[in-house]
Order: structure tokens, then sequence, then C-alpha cells
């Protein structure tokens, strides 16, 4: 049978046709490029963000002593912070306690919240080593669940993460990385539930443009809603995630000329947002604090009220960058606060920035059904977006922030971009390095079979099982790195010693002084290549369940490029070799040669 009329034989063009198309994607560009292939920061550099815990180490000097004051203290820390405090150590000599507190302050925060009980000491940033890598476990299950990406994080310092990517979109991984995962929601200004109240969130759903949250409250949180939304009918339920409590907005006056429905309350000194719902206007505020100031500066007013916030705010939050305000407000402001900055975003409107900014998710009305007292532990949460794949986008960094919540508030610190990690020039070298051990592949097997047709089959097939194999990285949305291209080159070397095999095996089938034919041993040797490439896919997908990050990576791809090979190019080789080999004359085995062929 020749080879090419064999049902493999005519799928292989097709599938082959079929990966080229979705590596080369031409409707993107007739020029040759990989558009199909997501390449890791290895090869197409990225960017790297430095976050850091807001977890302090203080020492404190108590006022008095006594077997409670260590607990009066930590009491104290928790009431007028919000932060939870956990004694250290304890020096009788000197009476100084040194507590760990997971959360923003200053020392002006700090003495405040103290009053009379102990004088602040000293205060630097400090993280549990354990509490460090339970807390980069967390922004690991948010940003790369599965390991399957290449995304690095690691810690760098006493309190700070160092997150590197060039294949999540850097807005994404702000809003996934930079996000404690604290909940609040808020009826009439009122703080209603927070995360001790939820008892689990379910995977996001989108249906007519906007995504939904599925949430569950346990007992008591289902209590408090209800009362809470009793005789309330359609007033909003203000969802905040990492509402910023510890920090005061700053932004420019001229800001909310562009703003549709949002406006801002000088008394109060807080944004509030205005919406028609049928025919009533709803109307609620956003409990966050925030400040005007003009082109030209702060106002003594609003200058006043900052420096009676010292003792109650640990940072103020611009509006913009630090180049959008004078030199002189910045170098003010950081005297008393720490400063961190949110910029506007590509397309967004500035009602939907300063909410982001605020922490604002969502603002659902409470219904007449709720506000009679049909509350349910059930909630569903919309989240709108411009489109509907934007708002599950929202809604997924929603659920995955809140379901793997810090310990600690963190903050960014530091961006910058990174070169590739092997240079500007690899894919080139590549290339090069690919071109060269080809044409050595090629001299030494024709070397070893003395046949052109042989050697090029080989080699042929060798870019065919590279081909596939990329098509499967792109199919299953592997970033082109260093694990990647180690499995995509295990495969074709590997590919390229069984077809050797295969090849030697056939050549013995058409030796004049064989007695056995050359389907025999076409047989034999791919037996020995589907047990040898069992085996490797076997070890392969117990370690990519066993695995993690590369490893993992590096596991997939070669179990990937396995199974193409064994349900597709060996045997298409093997039937194309017998074809290629029978243009060797070679003899029948006689009817006396069966015995011996059965007992090989």
């Amino acid at each position: 049978m020749s080879a090419f009329k064999t049902r493999r034989a005519k799928l292989l063009p097709v599938f082959l046709v079929l990966s080229i198309l979705i590596l080369w994607q031409p409707w993107s560009g007739i020029e040759p490029a990989l558009r199909g292939i997501k390449t890791g920061p290895d090869f197409a550099g990225g960017y790297r963000m430095v976050l850091e815990l807001q977890s302090f180490r203080v020492t404190l000097q108590p006022t008095a002593s006594g077997e409670n004051v260590a607990d009066d203290i930590a009491a104290a820390i928790e009431t007028g912070l919000g932060a939870e405090a956990k004694l250290v150590s304890y020096d009788p000599s000197t009476g100084r306690m040194i507590f760990d507190v997971a959360g923003s302050l200053t020392g002006p925060m700090l003495q405040k919240a103290l009053g009379d009980l102990a004088t602040v000491v000293d205060i630097s940033a400090h993280v549990e080593k354990g509490d460090l890598e339970k807390s980069i476990s967390s922004l690991r299950s948010r940003v790369d669940p599965y390991e399957l990406l290449e995304v690095r994080l690691r810690s760098f310092g006493d309190s700070s993460v160092i997150f590197e990517s060039s294949e999540i979109d850097p807005n994404r991984a702000r809003d996934l990385l930079g996000a404690q995962g604290r909940l609040e929601m808020f009826i009439d200004n009122q703080l209603v539930l927070s995360n001790s109240e939820v008892s689990g969130l379910m995977a996001p759903v989108a249906a007519e443009g906007v995504a939904y949250v599925p949430v569950s409250l346990t007992t008591s949180g289902t209590a408090l809603l209800k009362q809470a939304c009793s005789g309330k009918a359609s007033h909003p339920i203000v969802i905040y995630l990492d509402r910023p409590s510890d920090a005061i907005i700053v932004f420019d006056n001229s800001l909310l000329k562009g703003a549709a429905r949002l406006f801002y309350d000088e008394n109060a000194r807080e944004f509030y947002v205005t919406r028609e719902t049928g025919l009533a206007v709803s109307t609620y505020y956003i409990s966050v604090l925030a400040v005007p100031v003009s082109g030209e500066g702060i106002s003594q007013e609003v200058k006043a009220h900052l420096l009676e916030l010292i003792s109650e705010k640990a940072r103020v939050v611009l509006l913009g960058s630090s180049a959008d305000y004078p030199s002189e407000l910045i170098q003010w402001l950081s005297t008393y606060y720490r400063i961190t900055t949110v910029p506007r975003r590509e397309g967004e409107s500035v009602d939907d920035w300063v909410l982001r900014a605020c922490g604002v998710q969502s603002a659902p009305l409470i219904t007449q059904t709720m506000a009679a007292g049909g509350v349910t532990g059930e909630l569903t949460i919309p989240i709108l977006g411009k489109t509907q794949a934007q708002a599950l986008v929202k809604a997924q960094n929603f659920q995955r922030a809140v379901a793997h919540r810090l310990d600690f508030p963190i903050i960014f610190t530091q961006e910058v971009s990174l070169p590739p990690a092997f240079g500007s020039n690899i894919k080139e070298s590549l290339l090069i390095a690919a071109g060269v051990a080809l044409l050595l592949a090629l001299a030494l097997l024709y070397f070893a079979f003395s046949r052109v047709r042989v050697a090029l089959v080989i080699i042929a097939f060798m870019f065919v099982d590279a081909v596939l194999t990329l098509a499967g990285i792109s199919v299953l949305s592997l970033p082109l790195g260093l694990s990647t291209v180690s499995g995509l080159l295990f495969v074709v070397l590997s590919g390229l010693s069984q077809h050797v095999i295969i090849t030697n095996e056939l050549l013995k089938g058409v030796q004049t002084q064989e007695k056995v034919s050359i389907g025999w041993r076409s047989s034999r040797a791919l037996s020995i290549s589907y047990l040898a490439s069992l085996t490797v896919i076997l070890i392969s997908i117990s370690i990519a369940l066993l695995g993690f990050g590369s490893i993992r990576v590096f596991a997939i791809t070669t179990a990937a490029g396995m199974i193409i090979a064994v349900l597709l190019t060996r045997p298409v080789f093997a039937r194309m070799m017998e074809s290629v080999l029978s243009w060797t004359p070679q003899r029948t085995p006689p009817e006396s040669a069966k015995p011996e062929q059965k007992q090989q």
C-alpha cells in the first residue's frame, strides 16, 4: 500500500497546514511571524513590579505596668487603626514591648491610637517569612492559578514582593496584585458587611452585557443585611474592594468637569454619585475622604485640613501622576504623607477613574423584596464594563482578590520594563542555531544511511514534529519561554532518535539476507517507538500534575508533543519510510522463513 493512501497520511498535511495557519495568522499580516505564540519574558522581555506588604514591627515603651498591659495595647491598636496587633517580645529590664502590626500606619497614627498607654519608640517594615511566602502563594493563585504562565513572583527584602511578566496585561496585573481583598458593603454610608460575613464566592458569569459574582453569606451576615435593607427599597448597596480608608484622595478641581454622574461635596469632603433609576434619582456617597487642589497649588484651608489628618491617615492618593501637580505641592505632601498615584487608563471615563481609585466595584439597588425582608444568604453582585468581556474580566479580578485575600494591605512601590532575559538578538541566534543543527543532522544522517531520500525524510519529520508541537503550545495558551523551548527540543530530538530506530529496522527488512518482511520490521519498530513515547507521556503527565511553574510547563509541552507523535507522525513516518525504501529491490521471504519469523 502506498504511504499516501493511509488515513493518517491524508490527515497529516491537513493538520500541518492548520498548524501553520494557527502559528502564522496571515490574516493579521503576511510577513512571516509566530503570531499565534505568546512570548514569555525570556525572549520578549516584559515588566517588573515591586509590591510592599503593609506590615510593621513596632517597639513601644508602656507608661504603666501590669499583667494586662500588652492586651490593652493590642486592643487599642486594633480599635484605633483597625489593624491586627500581635505581641512578639517583652523585655522585663526595660519594660519595652515589640508588636507586629498588620496594616498601614505612621508614627502619629500609632501614637494617637495608643493614647497614654505607651510611647512609640521605633517603627520598621517587617513581615514574618512564613507570612511572606503565604502572601506570595495567594498572589500567584490570582494571576497564575495553574502555574502555566511565564510569571515570576519572589520575595524581596523583609516585606516586599517582586512580580515579573510579559504576558499579563499590566493593568490587570495591578488590579489582581494591588488588592488586599478587603470586601465592604455600605448602605447609606454605614458599613453593613465585610469579609467575615462572606462564606464563599462562585466563579463569575456574564449575561446581557453584565457580569455577576455569586456570593454566599453566613447566617449572621444574612441577618445583618436583612436588618440594614429593611424599608430601604431603591437605596444603593455600595460595594468596595480595598476602600482606601487609610488615605486621602487628592485631585485637581478641574477634573470633575468631565464627569457625567460624579460630584463633590465640599462640606462632607466626599464624592457622590447620582443616577436615574426609572422615574427616580438615586444618590450615594463614596466613603473616602477627598480634597481638591488647583493647578497653582493648595489652599490654606485644605492644607490645614490635611495637617489635622496626619494622625488619622497614612497616605495621599493622587489622581494622575506626580507630574500633573506642582512640585511644591508634591514636596509638601511628601513631608507628612506617603504618596501613591492612580493614573487614568486609556479610554477610561472620569467617573470610572475616580470610582476605581476609591475602590467602588458595584452599587446595586435594594429591591422591594429585600426591603420587605426577603433577604437570603445568596447574593449576586453585578459588575459593569464597557463590554461584556471587560465586565467579566473585572468580575474575575474581584472574585480572585476576595477569594485569595491577603493578611496585609499591599501597595506598588516601583514598576520598570525588562529587556529579554537572553538578549535582544535571541531570535536571530535561535534561527542560526537551528539552521546549523539541521545541516549537521542532514550530513550525519546521510553518512549513517548513505541515502539522500532517507535523510531528507527524517529531517522533514523533525520539522513536522516542531510545527505540530508549537501549534499544541498555541492551543494550550502556553507562553514561549525557556521551559516550552526545552520541551519542544525534547520532543524534536526524541522524534529524531525514534525515526532513526524505525529507519534502521526498516533497512534490515529490505536486505537480501533478511528472512522477514519489511512490514514486520515496521510493526516492530513502531512498537518500540510507542513504548518509549508512552513512557515519556506518563512521566510527563505525572510531573505536570505534581510539579509547578516551569517544570509543569515543560512537562505539558513534552506530553502534548509526544501524544501528537504517537497518534499521527510516527505511523505516517513509518509508512513514508517504507515507500522510500521500496525503491531498493527486496525478496519476498520464502515459506520456510515463517517459523524463524515467529521465533523472532
